[in-house]
C-alpha cells in the first residue's frame, strides 16, 4: 500500500476534525497527524506516536473502507481492465518507492490499444522507459497542476488523490500560432494530430472551463481528422471557440495583428496557409465587431 499520507489533504484533515477529534484521535495526535500531512518535521517522540499509534488506526481505516487507489472515470473504464491496472499499478508503486504514480490512456476505455501508459511524477528529470507493452513516462512535480495532467487522469487511476486545479492561462495569441500550425501541417501532409489535440484541449477550456478526458478528446480529434475538409472543420471551430474565450477587444485587435501580420507579400504573393488563417480571422472578427 502506498503511503498513508498521500491520500490525505491539509484541507479534508481540517474539516473533519469535529468527527475525528476525540473519537479517532486525540487532541495531540490529531496534531502530530496534521504537521505530517504539512511536511514539518516531527521530533522523535512525535514520529514515534506517529509510527505507532496514529499510522495503525488510519492503516486500519483504510483497510476498512478498502481504500488503495484513486479511481477516475470508472464507468468508462473496461472491467477487465481494471483489475489489471491496478495490477500494474502495484508492480510499479514497488519499483518506484514514494512516487505518485497514475495509469490513463487507451489501455483502459480501448477494446484495442498499443500501450499502458504508466505516468511517475518524479523530483528529478529521467528517461522514459518500456517493459513489453509498459510504458513508463516521468513527469516534473509541477505537472499536476496543469491542463494536460487534468485531462490524462480524468479517466485513470491512481496512487495518489488527484486534484482538479489548472493553474495556467491560455492567452489568444498562443492559441491562434497553435492553430496555424495545424493548418501548415495539414497543408504540408504532415502528422498534425498531438497539435490537434493540443489545440482542441486548451480552446474547450479557454471557451467554457471544460476539462477534457483523453477519450473525450480523442473523439472529438478523430471527427475533425476523419472530415472531408479537416482545414475548414477546424477554422469554424476556432472561430466558434474563440467567441466566448476572451473580451471583445482582445480579440478584435488581436485578430487585426494576425491579419495584419498574414497579409504582408512574401515574394510577391500571399501564401496559400496565410489566405486561410485570415479567412477564419476575419469571420470570427465580424461576429465580435
Amino acid at each position: 500500500m502506498r503511503r498513508l499520507e498521500s491520500y490525505l489533504t491539509q484541507d479534508n484533515l481540517e474539516a473533519a476534525k469535529e468527527q475525528v477529534v476525540p473519537c479517532i484521535f486525540s487532541e495531540n495526535y490529531y496534531r502530530i497527524l496534521k504537521a505530517k500531512i504539512r511536511g514539518n518535521k516531527l521530533t522523535k517522540n512525535e514520529q514515534y506516536y506517529y509510527n505507532h499509534f496514529i499510522k495503525k488506526k488510519l492503516q486500519g481505516i483504510f483497510n476498512l473502507l478498502n481504500i488503495d487507489e484513486n479511481i477516475k472515470g470508472k464507468e468508462y473504464i473496461k472491467k477487465d481492465r481494471l483489475k489489471k491496472a491496478i495490477s500494474i499499478l502495484k508492480k510499479y508503486a514497488r519499483k518506484h518507492k514514494n512516487q505518485k504514480l497514475l495509469i490513463s490512456g487507451s489501455f483502459l476505455y480501448n477494446e484495442a490499444y498499443n500501450d499502458c501508459d504508466v505516468f511517475v511524477i518524479s523530483k528529478y528529470k529521467k528517461e522514459y522507459y518500456r517493459e513489453g507493452k509498459i510504458h513508463i513516462n516521468f513527469l516534473p512535480e509541477s505537472v499536476e497542476k496543469t491542463l494536460f495532467f487534468q485531462s490524462i487522469s480524468a479517466i485513470s487511476i491512481a496512487n495518489f488523490t488527484l486534484n482538479n486545479k489548472v493553474e495556467e492561462e491560455f492567452n489568444l495569441s498562443d492559441l491562434l500560432h497553435l492553430y496555424e500550425v495545424v493548418i501548415l501541417l495539414i497543408i504540408q501532409k504532415d502528422d498534425y494530430l498531438q497539435e490537434l489535440r493540443d489545440l482542441v484541449l486548451r480552446l474547450e477550456y479557454v471557451s467554457g472551463r471544460v476539462i477534457l478526458s483523453s477519450l473525450q478528446l480523442k473523439i472529438i480529434t478523430e471527427k475533425i481528422t476523419k472530415s472531408k475538409n479537416p482545414i475548414q472543420v477546424i477554422g469554424k471551430y476556432v472561430v466558434a471557440m474563440i467567441i466566448n474565450a476572451y473580451p471583445p477587444a482582445i480579440i478584435k485587435k488581436t485578430l487585426t495583428n494576425f491579419i495584419e501580420k498574414n497579409s504582408l507579400p512574401e515574394r510577391g504573393k500571399v501564401q496559400k496557409n496565410w489566405q486561410i488563417y485570415n479567412q477564419t480571422y476575419k469571420e470570427a472578427k465580424e461576429i465580435v465587431a
